[in-house]
């Protein structure tokens, strides 16, 4: 591979990385992903937006707003690039020409893949459909977040199962790590003794938002004591916009709810909450597995591919019935036995998903330990 600095760099970047964004939640989970890169002056990152998506209004806005250098797609190749990595096994990656990593941009490989009419019977991501182009795969690497995944890939694409790697989670290593940090959260987010209730919700028209779009706010009323969080999926915020959403929350904030914008902040109020309402999403695993008191709405259990960590859940967890019940919401039962299903411990996961992407580059590991970073405080702007 060329090494990247030339008469015109400062620092003597060896390798760049390109990450492809497709929609507003790759480009969140590419955060995590670049986290174990950091601190390393061998390594540059751009990125480059996949057309193509339902969801992928105003990407190139949010690059720019994050000072993040972006690529035309045209230009993803060996001459500017050395290796891509893309939260998503859609789009046209096969036209890149660099190797590909790809992973989930949620907490594992739980949906089943989405169509125009409802949902396939394939799983989201692993499909053969997604992972092949002209009878070749795609992906470089196949990066899984569990070892249970092997199976299911094995079953879905087997041609795949050859590049796989088993590299854990980096956001819930991330908020593993962060734990110890929720006191500074939430003084951060100004809650200081009152109850934080999470709200979250997926995308789709069996998401909790969809099914109970006033919850959040019943909730706000219900307990004038405690401060209401509404979390989003950012394909909410793409298909709707942040506009509208405004307006449909508008009384619910007067009131005092927290509307959590899509690029930030989800993470430090999910370690900072005191209980979750959440759906069949990733959040709510994330919340599940971290021992958080845990309430289901909405939870679309005919989008998830029976078997999954997400799917046990939706069995085990209490659904909610009644605003009354968030008080005495508990931690879902056994929820350590079903992190172990879903996750691997927090270091081992940087730890591997690090030894993958410096083998891709052809460079040595830093010397310095691979661990998970804690995420950053959410300060919400004045309304």
């Amino acid at each position: 591979m060329a090494e990247r600095a030339d008469r015109w760099s400062t620092v003597p970047v060896r390798r760049r990385v390109l990450g492809v964004v497709r929609t507003l939640t790759a480009l969140d989970r590419l955060q995590d992903v670049f986290a174990v890169l950091a601190d390393d002056f061998r390594v540059e990152a751009r990125f480059a937006v996949a057309e193509g998506s339902q969801f992928g209004a105003d990407l190139r806005g949010f690059l720019d707003a994050a000072g993040m250098r972006s690529l035309p797609w045209e230009s993803a190749t060996r001459e500017h690039v050395d290796l891509a990595v893309s939260p998503s096994s859609n789009g046209a990656l096969h036209e890149l020409d660099v190797p590909v990593v790809t992973l989930p941009h949620g907490a594992g490989y739980h949906k089943l893949r989405p169509t125009d009419s409802g949902v396939a019977a394939d799983i989201s991501g692993l499909s053969a459909e997604q992972l092949l182009h002209s009878g070749r795969v795609v992906p470089s690497v196949l990066a899984l977040s569990h070892r249970n995944q092997l199976e299911l890939l094995r079953e879905s694409c087997p041609p795949a199962a050859e590049r796989a790697a088993v590299v854990g989670d980096p956001c819930f290593a991330r908020l593993r790590a962060s734990l110890p940090m929720r006191e500074r959260y939430r003084a951060e987010l100004g809650v200081g003794d009152r109850r934080l209730v999470l709200v979250s919700s997926t995308w789709g028209p069996n998401s909790l938002f969809a099914r109970h779009p006033g919850l959040a706010a019943e909730l706000t009323a219900a307990d004038p004591g405690a401060q209401v969080a509404l979390v989003l999926h950012p394909n909410v915020w793409a298909r709707h916009s942040a506009w509208q959403l405004g307006r449909w929350t508008r009384a619910a904030r007067r009131a005092g709810l927290l509307l959590v914008p899509p690029h930030r902040g989800w993470r430090a109020v999910l370690v900072a909450a005191d209980v979750v309402v959440a759906d069949h999403g990733s959040l709510a695993l994330y919340a599940a597995a971290l021992g958080k008191p845990l309430l289901l709405a909405g939870f679309g259990a005919d989008e998830l591919a029976p078997g999954t960590p997400i799917a046990e859940l939706g069995a085990r967890a209490r659904h909610l019935s009644s605003v009354s019940e968030v008080a005495a919401a508990e931690p879902v039962p056994e929820h350590e036995l079903l992190a172990a299903r879903a996750f691997l411990p927090p270091v081992e996961a940087v730890s591997r998903l690090r030894a993958v992407l410096y083998a891709q580059l052809g460079l040595p590991e830093p010397a310095f330990p691979a661990v998970p970073e804690p995420v950053d405080p959410f300060v919400p702007l004045p309304d």
